[in-house]
């Protein structure tokens, strides 16, 4: 059996971003999102998500291009006095390996987006990262165990079979294949620590090598080469609501996920459509 879980990254983070998810969910095959809590559009979101209880609202935990709850005075040397996180993902991720003194104080701003996310939403059955940080050695061990604390099921493993990725997509070759090192190696070492404490995640993943440059060509590629099991595949869509203008690509993105060509190929395919709460309960054991 195939089963998909289809995800939004983002949400929270702009009201342009919020309105891609809600689109997609709506009129679309998007079932799942990724909630960044310290944002400026996070309570819109959850107001969202509370009128949409199809949509499964996770966490996407934000160490790097993103807001911080605990502040500068907390957080010195990750977070300016704007209260934002380091923009530069080399740089964080470097200065987060090197520096274990943070791990305290990362564990604490790690908690408070946990306990925001679910006095925003109500309840918490995936957690993932900005940039996929949350498989950085600082990090992982973390979130593994705050999932345990909190009772969360599932985790995201960014592992993407990356010769199917080059196979369909060969732009971009070099930086794809860097990837790919990284965060298997990465997520190898985060699935160990997530079976010793019964975690779950999905069998398969795309969404990381191709980000930012997806078309409805490779969508419908990427349905066609799924293989049995459950596959994540995750999207950054927005839509324009007369404010900034959110990216071309950002646009196209929520425009794939409500296309009929997407739809019927998951049908086609008899592939099912489930959440990270189904996956998390078992129910598709019995597929």
């Amino acid at each position: 059996m195939k089963r998909l879980i289809v995800n939004g990254d983002d949400f929270g983070r702009s009201p342009e971003v919020n309105a891609g998810i809600l689109r997609a969910h709506r009129e679309g095959i998007l079932n799942s999102a990724s909630l960044m809590v310290a944002e400026p559009a996070a309570r819109e979101a959850s107001a969202l998500s509370r009128e949409n209880p199809g949509l499964d609202v996770g966490l996407h935990a934000v160490v790097c291009q993103g807001q911080s709850l605990l502040g500068s005075s907390r957080l010195a040397g990750a977070v300016g006095e704007s209260g934002k996180f380091i923009d530069n993902p080399v740089m964080a991720g470097l200065r987060y390996f090197f520096d274990r003194s943070m791990r305290t104080s990362m564990r604490d701003e790690l908690r408070a987006q946990v306990e925001r996310h679910l006095e925003l939403v109500g309840y918490l059955n995936h957690i993932d990262g900005h940039l996929n940080f949350h498989v950085h050695p600082l990090f992982a061990d973390i979130i593994v165990e705050l999932a345990v604390e909190y009772k969360v099921p599932c985790i995201r493993l960014p592992r993407e079979r990356v010769m199917t990725t080059l196979r369909l997509r060969r732009d971009h070759a070099a930086r794809k294949l860097v990837e790919s090192v990284i965060f298997r190696t990465l997520s190898r070492r985060t699935r160990r620590l997530m079976a010793t404490r019964g975690l779950k995640s999905t069998d398969a993943l795309f969404g990381l090598h191709q980000s930012g440059h997806l078309s409805e060509d490779y969508v419908a590629s990427v349905i066609e080469k799924l293989r049995d099991g459950t596959t994540e595949l995750y999207f950054h869509p927005a839509a324009d609501v007369g404010g900034v203008p959110p990216s071309a690509e950002a646009q196209l993105e929520v425009e794939i996920l409500t296309g009929a060509r997407i739809r019927a190929a998951i049908e086609q395919r008899g592939i099912k459509l489930i959440t990270f709460a189904e996956l998390g309960r078992g129910d598709v054991a019995e597929d």
